[in-house]
């Protein structure tokens, strides 16, 4: 009998609701929240200064790629343009609870989803960020001098496809023009 009425009591500590100022709960969450880009609004930021990181990330990926290829034997002088599908995109936590139902013959399921919130710096009641996602990559264009090497020219597609998962066709690598042009 006592272990009956201590399990209820462990049962009922258990399922009691937690307060939304529960301390480290709340702080773990706040961080969170601010070490995602520090966008807390979800999008509601500042446009020009979401394209200008969006425009120093993609001119990061650039040079990076240029200076790798620069090093690749056959490729010689490159230039890289890189074209991104999005922005940035913030992944919302949701709290999934689940309910069924069972009269008679039949059963139902029922999945109800509903928006995890934190506090922010300010105080403002905010949806929990879990997880944030880059921008994509929709294209790359590579102008190298070693390009018209058609060996050159798949070892590049190959290397781009690799490191960025951009699929073939969205990779186009052309041969840079001489300095001789009159």
């Amino acid at each position: 009998m006592l272990i009956l009425f201590l399990s209820g009591i462990l049962i009922f500590v258990i399922l009691l609701p937690v307060n939304k100022d529960n301390g480290s709960y709340k702080n773990k969450k706040s961080t969170d929240v601010s070490l995602s880009g520090g966008s807390a609004d979800l999008g509601i930021a500042d446009t020009k200064l979401e394209n200008a990181a969006l425009d120093k990330y993609k001119k990061g990926l650039e040079k990076e790629l240029e200076d790798f290829l620069m090093n690749v034997e056959g490729v010689g002088d490159v230039k890289v343009l890189i074209y991104m599908k999005s922005s940035q995109e913030f992944i919302v936590e949701k709290n999934n609870p689940t309910s069924s139902s069972t009269s008679g013959d039949s059963s139902d399921l029922k999945k109800e989803e509903s928006t995890v919130y934190t506090t922010n710096a300010n105080g403002d009641e905010v949806p929990f960020i879990s997880q944030t996602k880059g921008p994509a990559i929709d294209g790359v264009v590579i102008a190298a001098k070693g390009a018209s090497n058609e060996a050159v020219k798949l070892q590049i597609v190959r290397l781009v496809m690799a490191l960025y998962g951009v699929e073939a066709n969205k990779i186009e690598v052309l041969p840079m023009q001489s300095e001789n042009v009159s």
